[in-house]
């Protein structure tokens, strides 16, 4: 059985205090930062701030990693999209409201080998998600009325900011945070937050979501104002 979980590299240092204690192993390459051995299990924690657990108590193993990190409830809005830069097909744009520590098992899609599993991990997990998809001859539509991709997304970033947000109580402390460079959005709270998708676990999982939902369209039609330039 394997386990995975994904930490900020400020958290490293913590991780490493909590691994300390167990019997130690030699690293195999030079982005380990650390290779253990605890209840039958072989842990390794990367420089990326990567955990990978492999054995069969691995659960058990991962649950004990997160107890010690003392992990408070950390509610964020995760926003990510994928197909900007595509010629055809559909651009999907997608939020994800959860509690950070609950899908540390997801990165970027990027980096995800089985996009389908990791997408059930995350809708068995989060709490709500917002997704936009907007096929080519939408998009084309937009762009010949005068609006660029950045305006877009900008705007359909607002709108599920404030559709999830809309569902929490009032004063429920909650972060938006969006992976890339800023956009001019009218929310003054939403961080833009570059590799948001690799560090940030909300934001890994709408990059999961959206990158299922891009997969699973059966729109393949080519867009007519694509420009390289533009993307």
């Amino acid at each position: 059985m394997q386990e995975t979980l994904n930490f900020g590299k400020t958290e490293i240092t913590k991780i490493k205090e909590i691994l300390s204690s167990h019997e130690q192993g030699k690293t195999t390459n030079y982005f380990e930062e650390m290779r253990t051995k605890y209840l039958g299990c072989t842990i390794t924690l990367y420089s990326s701030g990567k955990v990978s657990i492999q054995g069969v108590d691995a659960s058990k193993v991962k649950d004990e990693i997160l107890a010690k990190m003392g992990l408070v409830q950390d509610l964020t809005i995760g926003i990510d999209e994928t197909g900007r830069g595509e010629s055809d097909g559909p651009l999907v744009i997608t939020g994800v409201l959860c509690d950070n520590n609950e899908l540390r098992q997801v990165r970027d899609s990027k980096k995800t080998s089985d996009i389908a599993k990791k997408e059930k991990i995350v809708s068995e997990k989060m709490l709500g998600s917002v997704t936009v998809v907007l096929n080519a001859r939408l998009v084309d539509l937009v762009r010949n009325n005068g609006k660029n991709l950045n305006t877009l997304e900008a705007e359909t970033i607002d709108k599920i900011s404030e559709i999830l947000r809309g569902y929490l109580p009032a004063n429920t402390p909650a972060k938006t945070i969006v992976d890339g460079a800023p956009l001019k959005v009218k929310n003054a709270d939403i961080i833009f937050l570059p590799k948001a998708d690799d560090n940030v676990a909300a934001v890994g999982a709408a990059s999961i979501v959206a990158k299922h939902t891009r997969n699973n369209s059966s729109d393949k039609q080519e867009r007519k104002t694509w420009k390289k330039k533009e993307n």
